[in-house]
């Protein structure tokens, strides 16, 4: 099972690749390290709600349609395992 971390996480990075905007540009723009941004991106960090607004805003998504995604693809996993 994924953990909404890694979730989020990886629509973000589906998002900002289909911008084509490198994790680097993206860093240079939120003024956090590219680091911080490839570790959202995976998972391994949380990213919290005003860096995800942020986050969000800086590649042209609404951040509501980030937790609607990620919540939908929760209820499906919920459904197959039922």
């Amino acid at each position: 099972m994924t953990n909404y971390n890694q979730k989020i996480g990886a629509y973000l990075a589906k998002e900002r690749k289909a911008k084509k905007i490198s994790q680097t540009q993206l860093a240079q723009r939120l003024g956090v390290s590219k680091t911080a941004v490839h570790y959202w991106e995976t998972g391994k960090r949380t990213i919290y709600a005003d860096q995800m607004i942020e986050y969000c805003l800086e590649i042209g998504i609404d951040p509501q349609k980030l937790v609607e995604a990620v919540t939908e693809d929760e209820e499906e996993e919920d459904a197959r395992l039922s």
